[in-house]
């Protein structure tokens, strides 16, 4: 085969192969040997078939296999020959049709993997914050427990309905007079200020007493989950049947077994226990985050196009799903689309080269997932869904994609845990206040930092769990 390399431009590489008609013709008629020698047509005994009729029988789609495996061979030996790591597929453009008999001509475009030098480790240096759990920690998860757990007991004395009571109603809803499909209920229980219902409805149910009647004026949000009622007035006839005042369980052992432990004391050990994890976790991903800022600071190589433009569509295409249903980052509302476009695409940028850093130094240091560890991960996904775990497992090994979302987040975890290993690090004790001073969000290339993570993750992250 003959090549010419057609283009060489930073990443994108172009080169075109001629492939002599006399090579495909030699493996042509080598092929058809084989499939004489194994042929069955009728009126003749296998390896008997005359030439001429396997050629008129086979000769279409043994030319196509040839062809097929002269250009796929081809294309393997010029990256080997020249060392390419293609980035993403190659494209291929044929001159003419290449089962013309004549040479078989084409073109190869493609984007090659940047050349990535890794930097010695040792000489990036962090700090780790270390806080130490402290009583109020621990009496304020208690507390959130204890509010978590409340139970509700009839009123001591008649007043009117407040924010926290549970009310009994039935209801029935009307839209442009009429009831509509889903609005009606009996015997409905409510904690007033929850937020179970739509906006507004719960508001006017405060301040009323037990058998008070109340038309309650509502509209749709705009994103309702039902399309028909979006955006649409309505208004609920309303029976408040009972009151229920809210009871916050009391701190104790009571408590404790309720939570599937045997005391008190066991309790405040296991939400000690979790605090610490999640006070290792924050610092951990400060580090990381620190880590990540560094090493997109350091390393400045070009990026595939291609990878580059996937990822951008990637990151634009859920801003708007979210901008559709009505989820704005604050960060970005009032913002133009030009403007936030400039700014999602920094991002993808970051990701991108992170992401190829991550790979090269995993692929220097032979850093791999194990299937074990993917079917942890599997299952600990599975456990989100109680009942369904079977469903979720299946889905899982049906779909690799999704076997590959789960790989990706694990392998950068491991290549990040073998860097800061290597890095010098200096633990420094702060409160609890310091380690959570600013926001620490656990992916490092998102542009959203608003949220703040709990300190203590009572309510979310304690593991224990009532007793059914």
């Amino acid at each position: 085969m003959k090549v010419t390399e057609l283009k060489s431009e930073g990443l994108s590489k172009s080169y075109k192969i001629v492939i002599p008609s006399a090579t495909i013709n030699k493996a042509i008629d080598a092929r058809l040997l084989e499939v004489a020698s194994t042929a069955k047509i009728d009126g003749f005994r296998p390896g008997k078939v005359p030439m001429t009729i396997v050629k008129s029988r086979f000769g279409t789609q043994v030319s196509g296999e040839v062809v097929e495996k002269q250009v796929s061979d081809s294309m393997r030996k010029l990256l080997t020959d020249k060392k390419i790591k293609p980035a993403m597929q190659p494209k291929v453009d044929f001159e003419g049709k290449p089962l013309d008999g004549t040479d078989v001509k084409f073109t190869i475009n493609l984007e090659i993997m940047p050349d990535i030098k890794i930097e010695d480790f040792s000489k990036l240096k962090f700090d780790r914050l270390i806080a130490e759990v402290e009583d109020k920690d621990i009496n304020k998860a208690l507390e959130d427990i204890a509010n978590n757990q409340k139970s509700y007991a009839p009123l001591k004395k008649k007043r009117k309905s407040k924010v926290g009571d549970s009310v009994l109603i039935d209801f029935k809803g009307y839209m442009d007079g009429k009831l509509f499909d889903g609005g009606t209920a009996e015997n409905h229980r409510l904690e007033l200020g929850s937020g179970q219902m739509i906006p507004g409805f719960e508001d006017q149910l405060v301040g009323l007493n037990i058998n008070d009647k109340k038309s309650v004026e509502v509209k749709f949000p705009e994103n309702y989950q039902k399309a028909d009622l979006s955006g649409k007035p309505a208004t609920f006839e309303v029976t408040v049947k009972d009151i229920l005042e809210a009871e916050k369980s009391k701190i104790n052992d009571e408590l404790a077994t309720r939570m599937g432990l045997p005391d008190l004391k066991s309790l405040k050990e296991a939400i000690k226990n979790q605090i610490e994890i999640n006070y290792k976790a924050t610092a951990r991903n400060r580090i990381k985050r620190d880590l990540l800022d560094n090493l997109s600071k350091q390393y400045k190589f070009d990026v595939p196009k291609t990878m580059l433009e996937n990822e951008n569509k990637v990151i634009w295409d859920r801003f708007e799903q979210d901008r559709k249903a009505g989820v704005i980052d604050d960060i970005d509302k009032g913002k133009k689309d030009s403007v936030l476009k400039k700014e999602y695409s920094e991002i993808a940028e970051r990701r991108v080269r992170l992401g190829l850093l991550m790979a090269e130094i995993g692929d220097v240091n032979k850093i791999t997932v194990t299937e074990d560890e993917i079917k942890t991960a599997v299952m600990q996904e599975a456990r989100k869904y109680p009942g369904e775990e079977n469903k979720v497992i299946e889905f899982y090994q049906k779909n690799p994609e999704a076997a590959n979302a789960v790989r990706a987040p694990l392998f950068e975890e491991k290549v990040v845990d073998h860097i800061i290993s290597k890095c010098s690090i200096k633990d420094i004790k702060v409160s609890s206040e310091k380690l959570y001073e600013d926001n620490v969000v656990e992916d490092a290339t998102a542009k959203s930092k608003n949220k703040k993570p709990s300190k203590t993750g009572a309510k979310k992250n304690i593991k224990v769990k009532p007793k059914k």
